[in-house]
């Protein structure tokens, strides 16, 4: 993203919160040693500023979610995608699911942390 353009004072002033956030818990071990997933819990994230994505931000996604819709978060509250096994975070935004699927920690910049989403396959 280059330079940071937003601060949590403009992530509240563009607020859209809350929004529920589905997170779930690191996966434990069953007998077996094989991984088994926590169920998600959920929680509100605001605040929560949403906008479009550019192409070069398209371009941080991998091949397979490029064609997706895609949103830009920018909150207070550190999201996560899919790392070390953990299951990425869920965003509902607008009556839809979306997946973190880039994270990116500008705490120290302003207090604020950015992530890309894509929307979930529908059943």
């Amino acid at each position: 993203m280059g330079v940071m353009t937003f601060s949590a004072g403009l992530v509240a002033r563009f607020d859209v919160g809350p929004l529920s956030l589905w997170r779930a818990a690191a996966p434990t071990l069953n007998a077996y040693g094989e991984r088994v997933a926590a169920a998600p819990t959920s929680t509100s994230l605001s605040p929560v500023a949403v906008h479009t994505v550019t192409g070069a931000e398209l371009e941080q996604l991998p091949e397979a979610d490029r064609h997706r819709e895609t949103i830009r978060l920018y909150t207070t509250e550190r999201l996560r995608a899919t790392e070390d096994g953990n299951a990425a975070d869920r965003v509902v935004y607008d009556g839809s699911t979306y997946r973190v699927v880039v994270a990116e920690n500008y705490g120290p910049q302003g207090d604020v942390y950015a992530a890309l989403a894509v929307l979930e396959d529908t059943p």
